[in-house]
């Protein structure tokens, strides 16, 4: 359970303010670099594509899209370690001993982060050299302000961002029309997942991978659900 104290609260009831708000889904929009083409496939740019003068999505879009997540993702992680020591992750009172009953998983704790931030960082080199191959422009990364205090406020955050991650890729996989892109983000979404499900374990009480979702079938996030939530963490362009 969580509070309006949590960090994943507080991004959560964000986004959902932010999409009943035209403005502020709009700003966050431009922030994230999202182009015309893309915002006219999310539901609050239903209008747009009505034009017939609307730009179509391309795959170049849509791996622009992804990019934009993984730098969030890669530059997240990599706060993280700079702030926090193995320490923290694995002393008396931290996710992994609270997580683990036996040294060896508790003791690589902060070394599975580590492998965490190098496969995002993996993920945007990828990206950028595929987009950059098929003649595109790679998206930047922004500057992040990710609100977390402590190391199990950061777990539970990770916990939230790795699950919009997956979900991210599940809601844009279908438009991807080259197989071979297709079969890339499909296999990036299933390490997206698994660190999904190592880290819910760690958060505060408990978190089983089912949680909150046990049936068979995960839902994806749309477009503009997912900017809404990940244009909170960016603080400039």
């Amino acid at each position: 359970m969580t509070d309006d104290n949590t960090p994943i609260t507080r991004v959560l009831d964000g986004a959902n303010d932010m999409l009943t708000d035209r403005r502020s889904f709009m700003s966050g929009a431009a922030k994230l670099g999202v182009g015309g083409a893309l915002l006219s496939m999310t539901g609050i740019g239903s209008a747009a594509a009505q034009d017939d003068d609307t730009e179509e999505v391309t795959d170049i879009d849509i791996l622009n899209y992804a990019l934009t997540l993984e730098h969030l993702e890669a530059e997240y992680y990599t706060q993280a370690l700079d702030h926090f020591s193995e320490r923290d992750f694995e002393s008396f009172g931290s996710p992994g001993m609270m997580t683990f009953d036996t040294n060896l998983p508790r003791y690589e704790t902060y070394q599975n982060y580590e492998k965490i931030r190098d496969h995002e960082i993996a993920h945007v080199e990828t990206l950028t050299q595929v987009i950059e191959d098929l003649g595109g422009t790679p998206v930047e990364a922004a500057e992040y302000d990710f609100p977390y205090n402590d190391i199990h406020e950061f777990v539970d955050l990770s916990a939230t961002i790795e699950d919009v991650g997956v979900s991210a890729y599940a809601g844009a996989a279908p438009m991807i029309q080259n197989s071979d892109l297709l079969s890339a983000a499909l296999s990036i979404h299933s390490v997206e997942a698994r660190h999904a499900s190592y880290i819910r374990l760690q958060r505060d009480g408990g978190s089983p991978p089912f949680e909150g979702q046990e049936g068979a079938f995960d839902p994806a996030r749309t477009m503009d659900e997912v900017i809404a939530i990940a244009s909170q963490f960016i603080v400039s362009d």
